[in-house]
């Protein structure tokens, strides 16, 4: 599935070009129908809905205390985080790509932190995973709006907070056995996070018309 979405990510985009290599002024948006547009939105859609999958896997599991469904289940996220890292490569180059993936890791090691306190029952863990998870995502939303002049900082900090809430109502729920309102917070987080996949792919986009 990984190889399948890059392969698509690749054939969308074209050579990595490093950030200092970037127009000055603001490229004319390509337009929405665009196929290679399309198809990175797909690609994107398909990486960040399977981090989604992932984690509730590694959730479900650690509060069932199946350990070795919870391994796996954090071996994939692992791998997913790669596969969304590198998905910048074309564009931004190797370094870019590496720093992502260390944000992601911060990302997964706030959400596995309070997922274990939630099991635990360490009260004291559980918020400070959570402030792990917002500083995680000021530092991203920094991140990509310096990439692209195209995602703002101030947006990308309520929609990566938004998911992170996310994250933290869905183990919440499972430690509670609230399966019904679970259900609801896994729709909500699926439709909120292919809203955020799809807006990284138009930014892209818009960036780099030349290339869509």
């Amino acid at each position: 599935m990984i190889i399948r979405i890059l392969a698509l990510l690749l054939i969308a985009l074209c050579a990595p070009q490093a950030w200092s290599q970037q127009p000055a002024l603001a490229p004319t948006s390509p337009p929405a129908t665009s196929v290679k547009v399309l198809d990175t939105r797909l690609a994107l859609r398909d990486l960040w809905v399977e981090h989604t999958f992932w984690v509730r896997n590694y959730a479900v599991a650690n509060q069932a205390g199946n350990a070795a469904q919870a391994e796996t289940a954090a071996k994939e996220v692992v791998a997913n985080a790669t596969a969304i890292a590198n998905s910048l490569q074309p564009l931004y180059g190797q370094p870019a790509a590496d720093q992502m993936l260390t944000l992601l890791a911060g990302h997964w090691n706030a959400i596995k932190s309070y997922s274990d306190a939630s099991v635990a029952k360490d009260s004291a863990k559980q918020e400070a995973a959570k402030g792990l998870l917002e500083t995680n995502g000021k530092a991203i939303a920094a991140f990509l709006a310096k990439a692209n002049p195209y995602l703002p900082e101030t947006s990308l900090v309520t929609l990566l907070s938004a998911h992170g809430g996310h994250h933290i109502s869905q183990i919440d729920q499972l430690a509670k056995a609230d399966y019904a309102g679970e259900a609801k917070t896994w729709h909500a987080m699926h439709e909120h996070i292919l809203g955020i996949a799809d807006a990284l792919a138009d930014a892209l986009a818009k960036q780099f018309p030349e290339k869509f």
